[in-house]
């Protein structure tokens, strides 16, 4: 849990979904990005079913998203309970892995005010038993999304974000995408040097915290 350091609670606060690396040095970082920019932002641990010796690869092969939305909603039932936390000011966001746990969210949370997803992909498959593909829910989302992908990205297709675009227009569902030239996959991830750009990285951090404090300020 990173908190503002600033006075002035409550906060607007995050649920922030790591990617597919888990709670690493680069979801730490961007937790702190988020709450030096004014919100509470919790970061859950959804591989915390699997032994803490295990490597992130084994832990990603078993994620179901059953499992992920009951977490999604203990960790938004939590943020509710706190004092720093204004109940009404929720959003979530998430990179890789992360960016399809936060559409998640955006589809099994109530009342959650803003979802940001950074290349976020494979939102029309299923994982695990139980469940729809998470697109299928797109029905429940009363979110505004923010998504913010690379045009060179090798992991999901110009084709796939254009087709998730046109279902939220579909449905009528607020959102804004930026596709950015010449970046591929993780472009924000500064530790991995070959798909790290910083350019988009730091245009993406400012069209995020500008996005949020328009849809959880106030």
């Amino acid at each position: 849990m990173e908190s503002p350091e600033n006075a002035g609670s409550p906060f607007p606060a995050l649920i922030l979904c790591h990617h597919r690396e888990g709670v690493d040095e680069f979801t730490i970082d961007a937790a702190k990005k988020l709450a030096g920019a004014g919100f509470l932002t919790a970061v859950p641990n959804f591989y915390h079913r699997r032994p803490r010796s295990e490597g992130w690869q084994a832990s990603r092969k078993t994620m179901q998203d059953v499992e992920v939305v009951a977490d999604l909603k203990a960790v938004a039932n939590f943020l509710k309970t706190l004092r720093d936390v204004n109940a009404d000011r929720i959003g979530i966001i998430g990179h890789c892995m992360g960016g399809r746990t936060a559409f998640i969210g955006a589809t099994a949370l109530e009342k959650l005010k803003a979802a940001v997803i950074l290349y976020g992909g494979h939102l029309f498959k299923t994982e695990g038993k139980g469940s729809l593909p998470p697109i299928e829910n797109v029905g429940n989302v009363t979110a505004p999304i923010l998504g913010l992908y690379g045009d060179e990205d090798h992991v999901i297709p110009l084709e796939e974000i254009k087709r998730f675009i046109a279902v939220l227009n579909t449905e009528k569902i607020e959102n804004e995408f930026h596709i950015y030239r010449g970046a591929g996959h993780a472009f924000q991830d500064f530790s991995r040097s070959d798909h790290y750009r910083n350019e988009a990285s730091e245009d993406a951090w400012r069209r995020t915290i500008e996005f949020l404090r328009n849809h959880l300020s106030g």
